[in-house]
């Protein structure tokens, strides 16, 4: 009997430390991104794009600066004809402000999602959209998220910083993007600038 009252304290001790030891799912890094992502208030990046709107197929570089709801600006860098033409993303739709000349790109098929508000969406999904899998592929980790026909598929380095990603309807990729230079959005966009008078 004695053993016993020595055993199942010690037995459970081990089990208790097993525990505490690192996780090996791969939907921690989404999760842990995702984190990030909305700690930081968003996110800028530029982005290498082929996009299908109709039967047209875009090629498009963007420099992306968005918050966690995908809200913000998107500048067009190529092709040089349209470069310069900036688009302000808002209310979390994918509806779109431009400041002067509009771009007559279409939408991504099955969807109301213009072009430029692609990049919009993908952010959306990393913060809000559900993990449905993560796993390894290859030279980086690879997360799908969905939300009803919509299907962002991500695929990040060991770091947790995205490098390309994709935008599927009802299965068919319709947004594809290589993306570099990732960096956080600058501070905290709640913080108050009113002088403390107590």
């Amino acid at each position: 009997m004695r053993r016993w009252r020595i055993a199942v304290p010690m037995l459970t001790l081990c089990l208790l430390c097993a525990c505490g030891g690192k996780t090996n799912d791969p939907l921690q890094a989404p999760m842990d991104y995702r984190t990030d992502l909305l700690a930081n208030g968003g996110c800028a990046f530029e982005l290498d794009a082929r996009v299908e709107t109709g039967d047209r197929l875009w090629e498009l570089s963007l420099d992306c600066e968005l918050d966690a709801n995908g809200d913000g600006t998107v500048k067009v860098l190529a092709p040089e004809s349209i470069a310069g033409i900036t688009a302000v993303t808002e209310g979390g739709t994918g509806s779109l402000r431009y400041d002067g000349v509009s771009l007559g790109l279409g939408t991504l098929p099955g969807t109301e999602l213009a072009p430029a508000a692609a990049p919009g969406r993908l952010v959306r999904a990393w913060a809000r959209d559900w993990i449905a899998s993560a796993g390894q592929e290859e030279d980086a980790l690879l997360a799908c998220y969905e939300d009803g026909p919509v299907t962002v598929r991500t695929w990040f380095d060991a770091e947790r910083v995205p490098l390309r990603a994709e935008l599927a309807i009802d299965g068919t990729v319709r947004f594809f993007g290589e993306i570099r230079n990732f960096t956080w959005k600058a501070g905290n966009t709640d913080e108050t600038t009113q002088e403390n008078l107590g």
